[in-house]
């Protein structure tokens, strides 16, 4: 008797009976394949929850844990990995008929997009149902994000062998002008990153009053004068706070005049300040501010301002990472860290741009004599460093030792380069203004 097309779907997939089949065969068809050839359990990203029918959850559960054993996958292993629930999985009589469905794992890839297809279909079409039956705000963040994870995966093709060989072979003959990615303001730093190209995380940690908002607002602004976008998010300070800051630095007026701006500015300074809103106005910057901003809320945000500006440099800075709000449970905080600086990989890999995300750091730096950053000085480092393509640290020497010779010149360490060198860059810091400028001694 052939059993592989019974068993109740548990999912609202509706009565297409042609759709079902299809997919009832392409699970089958990957469990066969793993059964044909075990080594094809690595190649696929699939889990067991993906599958529709409880007995193929079962039996790809049962060979996950077979894979991680480093025990052979074949209907003998199977069964005593599955014990009492070889009856749920089917029986030894489905186990073998799997064992024989899969003539050749050559089309294992097409049958795995066949059921994530119709799993992400299946998480929209309850989503959905549950929007209908029960209008809430809850209920339509499920839906919201039921469609977000699926135009996540779908958003962009893979490309081909062939397209990205033609596309290195035309850059041989091809000069191009400029920098792989956004200026960052400072030619020594450009030296060594590049610029902030696109698909990267770029992780900018430092301890209090080393300057790494203002740092952050200027690299933001540096994106607008190459006719870019910038969007900054400000979980921490209010936009006005953000926007006094950026026009104080490109006034170089002392901020502590924007408590009564009409009272402290002279005559000199007025010009420049008027000069400054000027440019502000004119860039594209946008600013939020919200301190309870979600990662959905963050993607929605750098979504439809791509979508305004498609093609410009763009540029995403985050102030910053621990104040990010989290709606999942996690046991851990370093594995909620780790989920936050993934999504905004994914992010940055998705919609093409740089992201420079601020973050904390531990107060381990406090207790050593030399007080500059090291990648271990991160709050739950581990995370942050696998997920980042650059790390830089900032270090102001004179904050520590007033009698440093070091005046007002910030350090600022690439501590990992995924794609350059690392190397340190000394810039100067008009801390009162929040400017950083040109190269310190």
């Amino acid at each position: 008797m052939n059993t592989l097309n019974g068993g109740a779907d548990p999912r609202n997939l509706g009565s297409d009976e042609a759709v079902l089949r299809l997919l009832h065969e392409a699970e089958s068809m990957i469990l066969g394949a793993v059964l044909l050839k075990q080594d094809m359990i690595h190649q696929l990203s699939l889990e067991p929850k993906h599958f529709t029918q409880s007995r193929n959850r079962i039996v790809f559960g049962a060979m996950k844990e077979l894979q991680k054993k480093n025990i052979e996958i074949n209907p003998v292993t199977l069964v005593e990995e599955l014990q009492d629930q070889t009856e749920n999985a089917g029986g030894v009589t489905y186990l073998l008929e799997l064992a024989t469905y899969c003539p050749t794992v050559a089309n294992l890839s097409h049958y795995e997009k066949i059921v994530m297809k119709y799993y992400e279909l299946g998480l929209i079409r309850n989503s959905a149902n549950h929007f209908l039956n029960d209008s809430t705000p809850d209920s339509a963040q499920d839906l919201y994000r039921a469609l977000i994870e699926m135009h996540t995966e779908v958003s962009k093709d893979e490309e081909t062998k062939e397209s990205l060989l033609m596309e290195l072979y035309e850059s041989l003959y091809e000069e191009r002008s400029g920098m792989p990615g956004v200026n960052t303001g400072f030619p020594a730093l450009n030296g060594l990153t590049g610029g902030w190209k696109e698909g990267e995380l770029i992780i900018l940690a430092a301890r209090p009053s080393m300057g790494k908002t203002a740092l952050a607002i200027q690299l933001a602004w540096e994106c607008t004068r190459e006719q870019g976008v910038s969007l900054l998010f400000s979980l921490e300070m209010s936009s006005k706070q953000i926007m006094q800051r950026l026009l104080s630095n490109l006034s170089d007026i002392n901020m502590m005049k924007w408590h009564n701006p009409y009272k402290y500015l002279s005559k000199e300074e007025m010009p420049r300040m008027q000069e400054a809103l000027n440019s502000v106005y004119k860039a594209n910057l946008s600013f939020s501010e919200n301190g309870l901003i979600t990662l959905m809320e963050i993607r929605q945000r750098i979504m439809n301002l791509r979508r305004e500006h498609p093609t410009e440099p763009f540029l995403v800075v985050i102030d910053y990472l621990q104040l990010i709000n989290v709606k999942e449970r996690f046991d851990r905080h370093d594995l909620m860290i780790g989920h936050i600086t993934k999504q905004l990989k994914s992010m940055a890999k998705e919609f093409g741009i740089p992201i420079i995300l601020l973050s904390q750091l531990s107060r381990g730096v406090e207790s050593r004599d030399d007080k500059r950053p090291r990648l271990s000085d991160l709050r739950d480092s581990g995370n942050i460093e696998q997920d980042a393509d650059i790390v830089l640290f900032l270090y102001r020497d004179e904050y520590y030792n007033s009698a440093s010779d070091e005046g007002n010149v910030v350090e600022v360490k690439v501590a990992k380069n995924r794609n350059g060198p690392v190397g340190t860059v000394k810039v100067r810091f008009k801390k009162e203004c929040g400017r950083f400028s040109g190269s310190g001694k």
